[in-house]
């Protein structure tokens, strides 16, 4: 079955502020505009334990607005053996000149030196990047399309049929969590940092989320239920887990022109603010609000 891009003709925007769960209030901040169609916002909850969340919105009708992620290896490509090359988020935004970034797909191999070195790394179901397949489609990985319009949806993968020509920027998740504004059942509570991406009912927006977690006092982190409702909560109609726990970073590039991470990453054995060498990242481009 081929993954077709579609357009959503209904439009919706979810404009609550407070989400009621478990008798007590999750709140969020209002969104702040820090590049054209790129606004961000933070997000909090005290029960059912510490949540710290940050979270960026991405305008598509925005002028300018080109999404990216990591590209095949240049040297001894090979699928499901060498497809990328790690590096960290604040690396990949940095080099490829993106304005916001963050970690995507699930990786192989993974290990404590793979975590912090460079390398060559296997990507868990679909990559695309510029057009071109970094990783074929894989059944039970769900993926998130952009088209070259930036156009965008969420596809739950049934086979392994390659993507629509038209895609041009594809990364993949483990499940999806929200579709048509309902948060899905999972019987999987564990409880680690996330990284998600979500979708708004008129197709306009896309969110990007990260929880942190694994650092009592702070953040505890999330299930994938709580992650979902999250997503609902910033804005989402549909949405997707992507690779998280110590991978979980959200970066965007600062007044200096530097890679300024949002969230607080565990990468390195759980210690706040290190950072894990992903096998894939996705990121933006977008123009100054001075423009």
């Amino acid at each position: 079955m081929k993954l077709l891009l579609r357009t959503i003709s209904v439009y919706v925007i979810l404009s609550v502020s407070v989400f009621v769960f478990a008798d007590e209030s999750w709140q969020k901040t209002d969104w702040t505009p820090v590049f054209q169609g790129i606004d961000t916002a933070t997000g909090q909850a005290e029960t059912p334990r510490l949540m710290r969340v940050y979270a960026v919105r991405i305008d598509l009708k925005a002028d300018g607005l080109e999404f990216f992620s990591t590209p095949g290896a240049t040297e001894d490509f090979e699928f499901d053996v060498k497809e990328t090359v790690r590096e960290t988020v604040p690396q990949f935004l940095e080099k490829h000149d993106l304005q916001a970034a963050f970690n995507a797909n699930f990786y192989s191999p993974f290990d404590a030196k793979t975590m912090r070195t460079p390398g060559p790394s296997n990507l868990r179901g679909l990559a695309v990047s510029q057009g071109q397949l970094v990783s074929k489609n894989e059944k039970g990985w769900p993926a998130f399309l952009v088209s070259k319009d930036n156009r965008v949806k969420i596809v739950d993968v049934q086979d392994t049929a390659n993507p629509h020509p038209l895609v041009e920027t594809a990364v993949a998740g483990n499940r999806i969590l929200v579709d048509q504004g309902v948060v899905l059942p999972q019987t999987d509570q564990d409880v680690h940092p996330r990284t998600a991406v979500g979708i708004s009912q008129d197709s306009r927006y896309v969110y990007f989320i990260v929880i942190d977690g694994r650092q009592g006092g702070y953040s505890d982190g999330a299930s994938y239920s709580e992650t979902g409702q999250w997503l609902v909560l910033f804005g989402a109609w549909n949405g997707l887990n992507l690779d998280g726990g110590g991978s979980t970073t959200m970066v965007i590039r600062s007044p200096d022109g530097k890679a300024k991470v949002l969230n607080t990453p565990c990468g390195q054995n759980n210690v706040p603010n290190t950072y894990r060498y992903n096998g894939n990242n996705i990121g933006v481009r977008a123009k100054s609000l001075a423009l």
